[in-house]
């Protein structure tokens, strides 16, 4: 079995199995090994088990390069013991032959601590069966040993619950599951693997009782043979000698590690395997008995069961942020409906077509300068309150507030057949909005506002988009820059929409053909249409008018601005 055994700077040792014949090592977390770390690239290495056994390192283009055995490479191939330098971190490649191991079985793991516990007898459930000699042949000191052990076990044991109930998220109960099971008179390293469904195994923190033992330690073994029986069987085991073991002989990752015996259990939760759970002995041989495999495997269950809690409020507290931060961009029913579905979105960015509306308030700039901050504030918000409902209400996404405008997409992340109509739909609302708000805000004494939208139909890149410490759902893309275009190009009052959208429409709301534009960004000049949101609202009791009030003729070649 080949594994990555990754140290870096702050001296914290991890376990990388290379269970798949192509491992990615970056800083993203799409990566199969997740090194995060500023020094790293977001794609920076690739390992590729060949056909034949053959194993090839390949260097991404990263920033900082990749080096192994200190020779800086593009592509390299690994041999056992060969070390790989990334960043801060060094990875050394490790190979053990997968051998049949001398193993004990425990039993079922309990769910509990209560179940391991027998109704009768607490005390005897640890102790071993009696012997058929005589209890004067026992010497005192060797049975005043003994249940000295056995006390610091049922200790331990009681403990467990309460200790791990303490945990709150999955790094405090590995670190509180590693304290519980150093108390153990023999454990003298430890780590834990957890299971990603679509990874394998995650690297597993590597911990030593002491920093002497750290310094002694020879390298790690894990053999494929026992993580399969464990995964399969869903049992504990236990390995008393690997040294006396023909069938080790054949292991050089064993033999170099110094592993005498060992613990390994499942870490259960509801027949589902969360992780895997390891301790060895490196000075002893029969270093663990069957009933220290009981305690450790209460130690494993609990542990798992607190894992699961951890998991469970982090998934919540996870899926609270998810919901409140799309419910700024979306309305209600549509973040549920995400948040229900998930895998039919793809928030790591992907090309689909959109249908993008930008609005702008003319004027407002200079109208702006005339009143109080307060008043500006104000003004915006009543007026952005009013249009944010109207896009939800049409199950648009609210991209962004542009100053005194706003950015909606139709289509992502969901799409529908009728995106553009529904952009369509809402600019009318919004144009009827406006006038309505301007009725009130006249009576009021304010001056009125009026509102030029661009929208057009195309293909564009969505997803998350940012740095590392803060990113925004968004899209982009030269069907973006066009919507912004036409609507820098409206008239106030005016909704100007690209000939792609008027091919989604077919037909279905009142248009008039303008003049072709020119516009930044192309050379060659673009269909336009206007939307007749006057005549749609009046149900076409009048034409299409301008600021003025007269109405909108068609417009020569270059006089849209």
């Amino acid at each position: 079995m080949a594994r990555l055994v990754i140290n870096d700077d702050t001296g914290k040792t991890q376990i990388f199995d290379l269970s798949t014949p192509t491992i990615s090592i970056g800083r993203a977390d799409v990566n199969d090994l997740v090194l995060n770390h500023p020094s790293i690239s977001r794609y920076h290495a690739r390992i590729s088990v060949l056909p034949g056994g053959t194993v090839l390192v390949n260097d991404l283009g990263s920033l900082n390069g990749t080096y192994v055995n200190s020779q800086k490479i593009q592509e390299a191939n690994l041999k056992a013991g060969d070390c790989i330098n990334a960043g801060v971190y060094e990875l050394r490649y490790e190979v053990g032959a997968a051998t049949r191991l001398r193993i004990q079985t425990g039993k079922t793991v309990p769910g509990h601590v209560a179940e391991l516990i027998d109704p009768q007898d607490l005390t005897s459930s640890l102790r071993p069966a009696p012997s058929a000699a005589p209890v004067e042949d026992v010497a005192i000191e060797d049975r005043v040993r003994d249940l000295e052990k056995e006390n610091h076990l049922l200790k331990l044991l009681l403990g467990v619950g309460k200790t791990l109930s303490a945990a709150h998220t999955s790094e405090e109960t590995l670190e509180q599951v590693m304290k519980l099971i150093f108390q153990m008179e023999n454990v003298e390293r430890g780590f834990v693997m957890l299971r990603d469904e679509k990874k394998g195994f995650l690297p597993a923190v590597l911990l030593y009782k002491d920093d002497k033992l750290r310094k002694q330690s020879r390298g790690v073994a894990l053999s494929r043979t026992m993580i399969d029986r464990v995964m399969e069987e869903k049992l504990p085991l236990l390995i008393h000698d690997v040294a006396q073991d023909d069938r080790f002989r054949a292991s050089e990752s064993l033999r170099l590690s110094g592993v005498q015996s060992a613990m390994c259990a499942p870490l259960l939760y509801r027949d589902q395997v969360l992780g895997l759970f390891y301790v060895d002995c490196l000075s002893k041989v029969w270093g663990f008995t069957q009933e220290e495999l009981g305690i450790f495997s209460v130690v494993a269950a609990e542990a798992a069961i607190s894992l699961a809690s951890a998991q469970s409020h982090q998934e919540l507290a996870k899926r609270l942020m998810e919901k409140k931060a799309l419910e700024r961009f979306l309305d209600s029913a549509a973040v549920e409906k995400i948040l229900a579905n998930p895998d039919q979105i793809s928030l790591g960015g992907e090309n689909q077509k959109a249908t993008i509306l930008f609005s702008d308030l003319r004027g407002f700039t200079q109208l702006s300068e005339k009143m109080e901050p307060a008043d500006v504030v104000e003004l915006l918000n009543e007026c952005f309150t009013e249009m944010t409902d109207l896009v939800f209400e049409k199950s648009g996404t609210l991209d962004k507030y542009t100053g005194d405008g706003l950015m909606v997409v139709f289509g992502a992340p969901l799409a529908r057949p009728d995106d553009a109509q529904r952009a369509v739909e809402t600019a009318i609302a919004m144009q009827i909005a406006l006038q309505r708000l301007n009725e009130h805000w006249e009576k009021t004494g304010r001056q009125p506002l009026r509102m030029g939208i661009g929208i057009n139909t195309g293909m564009v890149t969505a997803g998350n988009i940012g740095s590392t410490k803060r990113m925004d759902y968004t899209v982009i893309g030269d069907s973006v820059n066009l919507a912004s275009r036409l609507c820098a190009n409206a008239l106030p009052g005016q909704v100007l929409i690209s000939a792609s959208c008027e091919e989604d429409l077919d037909g279905k709301l009142p248009l008039k053909k303008l003049d072709a534009i020119r516009v930044k960004g192309r050379e060659a000049r673009v269909n336009i249409y206007e939307v007749g949101w006057q005549e749609h609202s009046s149900k076409g009791s009048r034409q299409p008018t301008g600021r003025d009030g007269s109405e909108i003729q068609e417009n020569p070649a270059g006089q849209v601005k």
